[in-house]
């Protein structure tokens, strides 16, 4: 895997934690990139982990634990044994983003990573892994709180799996999610897989869900009232479309409802949630991504949340991507949603750039509102998950906020001044476009509109991508 971009988004006392992957140019690895930024989306802090042996995972989506007991856990492994193998870490970090242990699990012969996690009540953690040792490739395990097995068990076959995400139950059991071609209608094509466990692992039920054709597997969730939410995606055999899929199980997993939720404009195969949950009035809010098309020339994939009531029916429907990056094949895609104290949502998610905007895969944070708006006083940012030249020197815009005139200064380290800066409107709009060729260069503003506006710096050449936000007071 190369570039991970972001999977996971936390409030904190300082603002937002986030953790992704990190590409190294150095070594050609995946590190662990972890991130704090404050309550503006401006870096407080960024730290680096990995070696040069290994490309290090982070799970899937939303597989960071901000922990009761303060700081954080996440699982994950890493993938580089001479075979391929691969083995599950579990990441215990501080407030300040330091590892303060890590525990491995499995072999080094095999594959065998983790995807997902969750904190039990008493303190511990469940584990989900995928373990290729067995066609049985859910691999739960129960922890201590030092990350030491207290059991462990298989679950699924006889053929092959695909375990996804894992949730704590009110009974003190827990329910995974995962793909199967071992049940369901025709199985070959792969179906979901949803099984509850009892406090001590032993199966409560196993449902499986599909449709006979391609169906994605995401998150699953326990709901207010003892019951259950999944979310993922389904292939329509009536018509061939890939739609966001979610279900609504009673306690007992029998369905109370199942809804697909069709894209407006385009079809595309990554069309689903990659998360959902339930807010407390009963509704649900759901993320992940959506194709989008003109039918004729322009295909890209946006980052998608969609709120739904009670009863699994639309209540808003909206697509996310960072304004000034528009380029054809430049997508979007929301892993993680997180609720914060203001009533809004912080996001977490993955851009894919293509040609001409720049990067390999970048972790993508945002926030919005209770209503899904993207909240202004708290940005998009974007930041490269691929090693750019120069990371320790910043681009400083002075003043800001500005009342017209800004100097906008460039690092003296980079060798080739000849660069587009671009300011752009909330709405996307390029409003400025300029070519850089000096250390310090004066804008003039003066005759925008007041408000928020983004920058953006780059040369495509030496993978340099500056972004931000700037003030027109």
């Amino acid at each position: 895997m190369a570039g991970g971009g972001g999977l996971n988004a936390v409030e904190n006392d300082s603002g937002y934690f986030s953790v992704g992957g990190y590409l190294s140019l150095t070594t050609g690895k995946q590190n662990i990139h972890v991130l704090q930024t404050d309550f503006n989306g401006d870096i407080l802090f960024r730290k680096i982990y990995g070696d040069t042996s290994y490309h290090y995972v982070m799970g899937f989506q939303n597989s960071l634990v901000k922990l009761t007991q303060g700081g954080y856990t996440m699982y994950g492994g890493k993938i580089g044994g001479t075979n391929g193998s691969a083995v599950a870490i579990l990441f215990r970090f501080d407030e300040q983003g330091d590892t303060l242990w890590t525990k491995t699990y499995g072999d080094t012969t095999n594959f065998q990573t983790g995807r997902h996690m969750r904190q039990t009540a008493d303190g511990g953690f469940i584990l989900l892994a995928d373990d290729k040792t067995t066609n049985a490739s859910h691999w739960v395990i129960k922890t201590d709180s030092l990350g030491v097995i207290e059991w462990q068990q298989h679950y699924g076959g006889p053929q092959a799996e695909g375990p996804a995400h894992i949730a704590v139950c009110s009974d003190k059991g827990y329910i995974f999610v995962g793909g199967s071609n071992s049940g369901g209608v025709n199985a070959t094509n792969g179906n979901i897989r949803i099984s509850k466990l009892d406090s001590l692992g032993n199966v409560d039920f196993t449902k499986f869900f599909g449709l006979s054709l391609a169906e994605q597997a995401w998150c699953v969730e326990p709901t207010q009232d003892g019951g259950y939410i999944f979310g993922g995606g389904i292939t329509r055999p009536s018509d061939g479309i890939t739609t966001s899929y979610a279900i609504r199980l009673d306690s007992l997993g029998d369905t109370l409802w199942t809804r697909t939720y069709t894209p407006p404009v385009g079809n595309g195969s990554g069309n689903g949630f990659r998360t959902i949950f339930e807010l407390p009035d009963g509704s649900f809010l759901g993320g992940g991504q959506e194709f989008f098309t003109d039918s004729i020339s322009f295909g890209r994939y946006d980052g998608l949340i969609i709120k739904l009531n009670p009863n699994g029916d639309t209540l808003w429907h909206k697509t996310y991507r960072i304004p000034y990056m528009n380029a054809n094949g430049t997508d979007f895609e929301i892993k993680d949603i997180r609720p914060t104290t203001d009533g809004g949502f912080i996001c977490g998610g993955v851009v894919y750039p293509a040609f001409p905007d720049t990067g390999t895969q970048d972790m993508w944070v945002f926030k919005i509102d209770s209503n899904g708006c993207v909240d202004t006083t708290n940005c998009y940012i974007s930041t490269s998950t691929r090693e750019v030249v120069h990371t320790a020197q910043q681009l400083l815009i002075y003043p800001n906020p500005t009342n017209g005139i800004f100097t906008l200064e460039i690092p003296k380290s980079i060798p080739k001044l000849e660069a587009s800066f671009q300011l752009l409107n909330i709405t996307g709009k390029v409003v400025l476009s300029k070519t850089i060729h000096s250390y310090s260069s004066q804008l003039d503003v003066s005759l925008l509109p007041k408000g928020v506006y983004f920058y953006r710096y780059f040369n495509t050449e030496l993978h340099l991508n500056y972004t931000g936000k700037i003030v027109v007071q």
